[in-house]
């Protein structure tokens, strides 16, 4: 299984959690994951793919990804640890010493 094709089973995976909800709401609430949890790479990839046709994607995944296509920033940083870019930044240092 290839990169690509785990990405798409992942993607399809969060969507079938949501499904029970009504689609609109679903894809909102798969977007959010994706958007939230996946590495920015990843969302290139399924971006990308949704692009290129989007094969093996179902209709809430396939929602998700559109989101993600239009929704062009990234997501802020889910804890302080994430921000290690700027740990000359006296604020970001641990406290651990």
């Amino acid at each position: 299984m290839s990169t690509l094709d785990k990405l798409v089973y992942m993607a399809n995976q969060v969507a079938t959690a949501f499904r029970t909800q009504e689609k609109d709401t679903a894809v909102e609430a798969t977007w959010d994951h994706l958007w939230h949890f996946w590495d920015p790479r990843m969302r290139r990839m399924i971006i990308e793919h949704l692009r290129a046709g989007g094969e093996g994607l179902n209709d809430i995944a396939r929602g998700a990804s559109e989101m993600l296509d239009r929704r062009k920033q990234e997501p802020p940083s889910q804890t302080r640890a994430t921000e290690f870019s700027q740990a000359s930044d006296p604020d970001l240092l641990s406290d651990a010493g």
